[in-house]
């Protein structure tokens, strides 16, 4: 969905259908930003941030996580694995640009 809206928005994106793609496409890619779903088929988001933030090649690039999990104990959990942000779906695009900004123009 997220490429979707984002590629007429002149983004260029990338996607990972698991987390183990995930962490994969980060070490080669080394995109400016990761938008993380918390849940993917074979391993929470979380997880997937963890293991991102750990790797050397890849703790600089911030991780902005997304799901449909409501409340607080699902941000603490995004922040606690080293996420920048967290947001909440359904989202708006003008939401979802305005993060990507903030975190991209913040390199």
């Amino acid at each position: 969905m997220l490429t979707w809206l984002l590629q007429p928005r002149g983004y260029e994106t990338l996607q990972a259908a698991t987390g183990q793609e995930a962490i994969q496409v980060a070490i080669a890619a080394h995109p400016n930003l990761i938008l993380l779903d918390l849940n993917l088929p074979d391993m929470n988001g979380a997880d997937v941030a963890r293991a991102i933030k750990t790797n050397t090649r890849t703790a600089h690039i911030p991780i902005v996580g997304w799901s449909a999990y409501f409340g607080e104990h699902w941000r603490e959990e995004a922040l606690r694995a080293g996420m920048v942000a967290y947001m909440e779906k359904p989202l708006s695009v003008p939401v979802i640009e305005a993060t990507i900004k903030q975190f991209i123009l913040a390199d």
